[in-house]
């Protein structure tokens, strides 16, 4: 069974290189210098139809650079249109994340200031009981030196070592 290649289809695929309006003008030029060389014509009929073809070849090129002109316009505002809301999606996120760490900036000085207050507040009634224990002892000593007692309790010396560091009945004051 002998197959017959002529029925077979043919699949021509052409790749756009850019060259598509150099090649043809190229193919209207090579068109139309065959078709003047191969008419009977006479000279002046021969001008003629050179001008006239040549300027028909003028306006289908001005059509198609006029169509290739609208094509790139139309492809350079999609394309600026694209990259402007790109930049506008970009500069939301950039603002919303500086927004963010600003907030959380400003949330960790707050805490910070109201840590510190704790703290002061804290410090001042540790000087507060210090200062008044301190007085208290200065109180009893003073008393129990008066009223003839035997001298500083345990809780006395206990509050004189916490202030000093160390027992030492013979010390001087605090």
């Amino acid at each position: 069974m002998a197959r017959d290649y002529d029925d077979d289809r043919v699949v021509v695929i052409e790749r756009d290189n850019g060259n598509g309006v150099g090649m043809l003008l190229l193919g209207l030029a090579v068109g139309a210098g065959a078709a003047l060389l191969f008419a009977p014509a006479s000279g002046r009929e021969t001008r003629e139809r050179i001008s006239r073809e040549t300027r028909r070849a003028g306006r289908r090129v001005k059509d198609m650079t006029d169509e290739l002109g609208d094509l790139l316009a139309d492809r350079v505002a999609r394309t600026r249109s694209a990259v402007d809301e790109r930049v506008g999606r970009a500069k939301d996120a950039v603002s919303s994340r500086v927004e963010a760490v600003s907030d959380a900036v400003h949330a960790g000085r707050d805490a910070a200031r109201e840590a510190r207050a704790d703290i002061e507040r804290a410090v001042e009634k540790s000087k507060r009981a210090y200062a008044d224990g301190r007085r208290a002892y200065q109180d009893r000593t003073t008393r129990g030196g008066m009223s003839g007692e035997l001298g500083p309790t345990a809780d006395d010396l206990a509050l004189r070592q916490g202030a000093e560091g160390h027992v030492d009945g013979l010390a001087g004051d605090v």
